[in-house]
């Protein structure tokens, strides 16, 4: 039987509200307007310049969370490789909870650090990981052999690849580093988006990972 193909793809970059907004008259909890958030026009541009990656073609099915940001990312691929897509909330990016800076000033580095760490109403790593696990796990079973796009939030993408791969490093400037097999595969900040290639064998063991550099995205 072939190796499955799975692409774990960052959406690409959002804007931030702060910066487009002058009024929010909402009754809409934090959590809902990070949910909503748009890309920018920087963004949608670096989507579009994404769908067009030969590395990415001949995609045969597609999933996301239920993300605005993740959705405006992957429609340009679904539009020129005729696709649907199949939305799964856990697939989602890690719930925040309450503002972290004023409480945990080095919550940047503890959310890597200790995977039990979260705040009031938020998600651990281990949260995260949990769920992302399931539904990847479900998505390798139904799709074996397949090319498989996942769009996907940063953190969660990173806390489910350190299920396999080993954190090296992590600080205040957030630049993350890690390996798998011993060789390292990620050391730079999470750029958006960003794209990590895992191939699966036919028993659903990974055998490689690798983080995709595209010079026209860099």
């Amino acid at each position: 039987m072939q190796n499955t193909t799975l692409y774990l793809i960052r959406h690409s970059i959002k804007y931030d509200i702060k910066d487009i907004v002058e009024n929010y008259n909402t009754s809409d909890s934090e959590q809902i307007k990070n949910e909503k958030l748009i890309l920018s026009i920087e963004g949608e541009r670096r989507a579009e310049i994404l769908s067009n990656e030969k590395e990415l073609q001949n995609i045969d099915i597609v999933y996301a969370s239920v993300l605005v940001r993740t959705l405006e990312t992957a429609k340009y691929l679904l539009e020129k490789q005729n696709l649907k897509i199949n939305l799964d909330n856990r697939l989602d990016e890690r719930r925040r909870g309450r503002p972290n800076d004023d409480i945990y000033p080095d919550w940047f580095t503890k959310q890597f650090l200790d995977e039990n760490f979260k705040t009031v109403g938020g998600e651990s790593q281990k949260d995260v990981r949990k769920r992302m696990d399931e539904v990847i796990s479900e998505i390798i079973k139904n799709n074996k052999g397949k090319r498989i796009a996942i769009f996907s939030h940063g953190y969660a993408i990173i806390y489910y690849l350190l299920k396999y791969c080993k954190l090296i490093s992590v600080n205040s400037d957030r630049n993350i580093t890690f390996s798998f097999n011993d060789k390292v595969v990620f050391d730079k900040k999470i750029s958006a988006p960003e794209v990590f290639k895992l191939v699966f064998d036919s028993n659903d063991k990974v055998i490689s990972i690798e983080n995709l550099e595209f010079d026209d995205l860099k």
